[in-house]
């Protein structure tokens, strides 16, 4: 039966209608795992995500679990809530139940400076099962598709600038990954660009990739003698946080301040006013990692790197600059 079920060329046609007849009848459906025993492929890929709570993230599983279900593979999510011990234990886990291939979104492989015990934990997990990074490739063997970061702040500049801003501060968090450290260079090569002068008080460190860290900025923003007309987030939480600082401290957005993030998740469709962001096309996003991990296990040629189209999602959190701006009242 078993040969008959994968479509062996070794049966008579005798005994396959015969076979098939009698599965018919019954309504027979192969178990899962005893088929996982004799096949090559088990139809699963593993997604390890370093926070599922974040919007971001959860848009970019979403739409992978999807495309993996056209494509017709289901997947299993592990998170890690960027902690390494949960990362080891996800890929162990993935690769014991022998996942066709891995995707990773997040945590140590988007450090500037490779983590030595991870890069070890990659090879090891190599060894049996391909591995495909939401970011830049980080090893020889693993594939990469990535936001396009530098182009994300290009084109969140060029809008605004397009607006008449001239004086821009960007509140950003995670200085030891790569994307923030692309995201910070590109800011100061646009305003650069612009013949503007980087004021280095408006380049605002915050605590984390939350609602709360953008408030906190913002008190701290307040307490500058002078104010930017434009601000990024580095994120949508990020910079709904900090919609909800400025408004609570008697600060209009759009009026007195444009405010623009990053993700265009649902986060920025809840807050008033609506919140323009730059988007990532999610689904392609997830055809573009699906289709790799389902290259790289049937051994097709597949591109180190790809980048993720970028689009902008202009809603209503940003205008022309007030002509007197540039402190609160």
């Amino acid at each position: 039966m078993s040969r008959i079920l994968t479509g062996s060329t070794s049966v008579r046609k005798e005994k396959r209608d015969r076979v098939n007849s009698l599965i018919a009848k019954y309504n027979f459906r192969p178990n899962a795992m005893a088929r996982a025993l004799t096949e090559t492929r088990t139809k699963l890929l593993g997604m390890v995500m370093t926070d599922t709570g974040n919007p971001y993230y959860n848009s970019v599983y979403s739409a992978c679990s999807n495309e993996a279900y056209q494509r017709g593979y289901v997947t299993m999510l592990m998170n890690t809530f960027s902690r390494p011990e949960m990362e080891i234990s996800a890929l162990t886990k993935l690769v014991e139940q022998r996942a066709d291939a891995i995707i990773l979104c997040g945590g140590r492989v988007d450090l500037q400076e490779q983590d030595p015990a991870f890069t070890r934990l990659l090879e090891t997990t190599l060894e049996t099962t391909p591995v495909i990074v939401g970011s830049r490739s980080c090893h020889e063997r693993v594939y990469g598709v990535a936001v396009d970061h530098e182009g994300s702040v290009d084109l969140a500049f060029d809008y605004l600038a397009a607006l008449g801003h001239r004086h821009f501060g960007f509140f950003y968090t995670g200085s030891e990954f790569y994307g923030t450290q692309l995201k910070l260079s590109r800011f100061r090569q646009n305003m650069a660009r612009l013949g503007l002068p980087v004021r280095e008080e408006w380049l605002i460190p915050v605590k984390s990739y939350d609602c709360p860290s953008g408030w906190e900025g913002i008190d701290r923003l307040l307490s500058l003698p002078e104010l930017p007309t434009a601000l990024l987030g580095m994120n949508d939480m990020v910079t709904a946080g900090m919609l909800q600082g400025l408004l609570a401290h008697g600060v209009r957005v759009p009026e007195d301040i444009s405010l623009m993030g990053f993700d265009d998740t649902f986060i920025t469709n809840i807050t008033s006013p609506q919140l323009t962001a730059v988007d990532y096309d999610y689904g392609e996003y997830a055809r573009l990692l699906v289709d790799t991990a389902l290259g790289a296990i049937e051994g097709r040629d597949m591109p180190t790197n790809q980048l993720v189209p970028l689009s902008l999602s202009i809603k209503k959190s940003c205008a022309p600059p007030p002509h007197a701006w540039r402190k609160r009242a």
